[in-house]
């Protein structure tokens, strides 16, 4: 693991979540499609551009090592690269989000009950909960408006 890193700002719930599944500061695994994004963005520091040390609104992303690109010298990424990860760290959060709670969609559970202990599971602060469950919402009604109708089942076979 490399100890360069570089510095993003992401909405609460995410950064919460973020950290909780990939530590401090957040390292990718090996071969994950986060690190070819970084590792395709990170570029020579620009002459006169200082080092960024973050805020404490801002969460440390590790550089992922690289033989082509060593984090010595390949250490900076520009705000088009920042905006990759970030989307890139979106589309993960959703995507675990919605395999998680999904298959117990149709439970005797309520919807609200299981994002409030997915957000629990998730290293999620309390009242950030409704924030994660309207992510859930606004994915099920995007599909809604297609056709496909997933209020209601469950992915149980």
């Amino acid at each position: 693991m490399s100890k360069y890193v570089f510095y993003i700002r992401l909405p609460k719930y995410l950064s919460e979540w973020l950290t909780a599944r990939l530590g401090t500061p957040v390292t990718f695994p090996y071969g994950s499609p986060q690190n070819a994004i970084i590792r395709t963005y990170i570029s020579k520091r620009p002459d006169g551009v200082p080092v960024d040390c973050g805020d404490d609104e801002s969460i440390a992303i590790v550089i992922p090592d690289s033989i082509a690109k060593p984090p010595e010298t390949y250490n900076y990424i520009g705000e088009r690269g920042r905006a990759a990860v970030v989307e890139a760290i979106k589309d993960l959060f959703l995507r675990h989000l919605w395999s998680d709670i999904t298959p117990l969609v149709g439970t005797p559970v309520k919807l609200n009950s299981l994002i409030a202990a997915w957000c629990e599971m998730n290293g999620i602060g309390v009242d950030r909960i409704e924030t994660v469950r309207q992510c859930f919402y606004r994915i099920r009604k995007e599909y809604a408006k297609r056709g496909i109708k997933l209020k209601n089942c469950s992915l149980k076979s």
